[in-house]
């Protein structure tokens, strides 16, 4: 009988223990799941392709399985109500002319005919423009500057044109340290005494909307370009090959007087003060 009553009870605790891994409390009520995360980010390119501007959304976490969700804006669009973003792998895209520029949009993330989560959105408040590029730097050797010149295909657009660029310059060897300058030309002027002589340095840009209509995020930064300073002498220290030249020169100098003086009786004297003849000797000798 107590062989019974311990079997039974080994039972018991055994299902009370499956019971709790399979998602049921002791009390039989099951137990809420954790809804998933489905919060993301977007970020606007205007006139990317001519008239056509561009939608990018992704979500905050990127290990969510998306594989029945889709993306929907709504709302400040022309001629239309709603438009679907395209995936591409981790990312929904729209490329299109029918934003408007004007008011605020609604971006949902649905699942079939669901809105999970919404988010509303001005297009012209979360503008990410364009990387710059080719980036230039040029020594001038009287000036002691390098002067670095870039582009920015916004220069040419209709709407995002004004920009506030960062520029970032670090000597190689020190891979943290990164100096930072903003402005809102394409030009900058670095003093050659402010950096290290001769070294290799690595410049990059990136660019963010620098307008009170237009705002939003930092552009990818540029294609990084490299430039080496010149070397600079020390205060007091001569250049090697005028060191040699100014010896040699001295050595020579020297040489030349002792000769000077060693030939200057017998070489020199009478060729510049010749001996002029005694009249009265010449007469007693007649």
């Amino acid at each position: 009988m107590t062989i019974l009553s311990t079997a039974l009870g080994m039972v018991f605790y055994l299902l009370q223990a499956v019971s709790g891994e399979s998602g049921y409390a002791q009390n039989g009520d099951v137990e809420d799941a954790e809804p998933d995360d489905h919060s993301f980010s977007c970020y606007s390119q205007l006139e990317v392709d001519g008239p056509l501007h561009s939608l990018t959304c992704a979500f905050d976490n990127p290990d969510i399985n998306s594989t029945n969700l889709n993306f929907e804006i709504c709302g400040s669009l022309l001629g239309v109500s709603c438009l679907n973003l395209n995936k591409l792998q981790n990312k929904y895209f729209i490329k299109t002319k029918k934003f408007l520029l004007i008011g605020n949009s609604s971006i949902c993330v649905k699942l079939g005919g669901k809105n999970l989560t919404c988010q509303e959105v001005n297009i012209v408040k979360i503008v990410k423009p364009e990387a710059p590029f080719d980036i230039k730097v040029i020594y001038r050797e009287e000036a002691n500057d390098f002067v670095v010149t870039f582009h920015t295909s916004h220069l040419k657009k209709k709407y995002v044109k004004q920009l506030m660029h960062d520029i970032a310059y670090r000597w190689e060897k020190d891979k943290k340290d990164w100096m930072h300058v903003n402005l809102s030309n394409t030009k900058l002027t670095l003093l050659q005494r402010k950096l290290q002589p001769d070294a290799m340095y690595e410049i990059k840009v990136r660019s963010i909307p620098y307008s009170e209509y237009y705002e939003g995020f930092w552009s990818e930064w540029s294609r990084s370009s490299h430039f080496r300073t010149p070397t600079v002498n020390h205060a007091g220290e001569m250049n090697p090959v005028l060191l040699i030249i100014s010896i040699v020169s001295f050595i020579s100098v020297v040489l030349l007087v002792i000769l000077a003086c060693v030939l200057w009786e017998k070489r020199i004297k009478p060729i510049i003060w010749p001996t002029l003849p005694d009249h009265k000797k010449t007469l007693e000798q007649l």
